[in-house]
């Protein structure tokens, strides 16, 4: 099921509610392995993740996780920022339908502001984990 309804609009409670009720074939994890434990880390649920966060994980994944996990978390990270976009571009479209200021148009604004956030953290959770946890 897409993210868009019959009518081709974007619903993103319907696409929810039916990952919610179907079962997941595999979560997909970071798997940390240190001297003294481990640790997984569930990728759908962590990531992306807020600036503070990432400061503190992805040192540790650079040191303790494997080159695999490594993988799986860039791509995961790379579609976020892509869906996010396409979300920001979405909401300031359907904002642009609407007289500046009105209820409508001021709804879609917010929404647009909520994506850029989220595309945000996804974009500087990949640059951590292309600097290997460090800053620019």
């Amino acid at each position: 099921m897409g993210r868009r309804n019959a009518e081709g609009y974007y619903d993103p409670t319907a696409y929810a509610g039916i990952n919610l009720a179907e079962p997941r074939k595999e979560n997909q994890t970071v798997r940390l392995v240190y001297r003294n434990g481990r640790m997984e880390l569930y990728i759908h649920e962590f990531f992306p993740c807020t600036a503070a966060m990432a400061r503190r994980v992805f040192p540790l994944i650079r040191r303790f996780a494997g080159v695999e996990d490594k993988e799986k978390l860039r791509k995961y990270l790379l579609v976020k920022v892509q869906e996010h976009s396409g979300r920001m571009q979405d909401f300031s479209a359907q904002a642009g339908k609407y007289p500046e200021k009105s209820e409508d148009w001021h709804f879609y604004r917010a929404k647009e502001r909520e994506e850029q956030m989220m595309y945000n953290q996804a974009k500087k959770n990949l640059e951590f984990l292309e600097n290997g946890g460090r800053r620019k």
